[in-house]
């Protein structure tokens, strides 16, 4: 990381921030084309991330294709005068499908809590069959932020 002073590599840090981003971005192997990315809903748990989405698509194609991925999320970033202040994390991992009706369901409780959806629980095992959920189990992080206080840099001032 160019930028030491910005780096963040404590588990605490990395915690807070895949907890308190509004959204995780993840990158997945497209084959010989640029890298698919897109964003989720994610919530953590346990030390993986998990999503849900449609039991299929894209997603799901390239998951099966290459489980390896990449992700990025980002909280409290606010531009103040000409310097952006954010916390973010980086990772790599492996993706994996899971199927447990059991495993699911706990999910998807975790998530709808999480972002106080208004789901209702029991889930039918017709809704439960149609639902997929994703696990990433991490495998790598790096944090980086810039706090408050720091200011922005000075600007030179030329004269003519």
């Amino acid at each position: 990381m160019r930028r030491t002073e910005r780096e963040a590599s404590t588990p605490d840090f990395m915690e807070q921030v895949l907890k308190d981003a509004p959204a995780l971005y993840l990158a997945l192997n497209n084959g010989d084309a640029a890298p698919y990315v897109f964003a989720v809903n994610h919530i953590l748990l346990g030390g993986s991330l998990y999503f849900h989405c449609a039991t299929e698509g894209r997603k799901l194609d390239l998951i099966r294709a290459n489980p390896r991925v990449g992700f990025f999320a980002a909280a409290d970033i606010h531009v103040e005068g000409t310097t952006t202040r954010y916390r973010s994390v980086s990772g790599t991992g492996t993706a994996e499908i899971i199927c447990d009706p059991g495993q699911k369901t706990a999910v998807l409780k975790a998530l709808a809590a999480w972002y106080e959806a208004p789901c209702h629980f029991p889930i039918s095992a017709e809704k439960l069959a149609i639902t997929c959920i994703v696990r990433i189990r991490i495998e790598s992080l790096s944090g980086k932020h810039s706090r408050r206080g720091e200011g922005p840099r000075p600007v030179p001032h030329y004269e003519n």
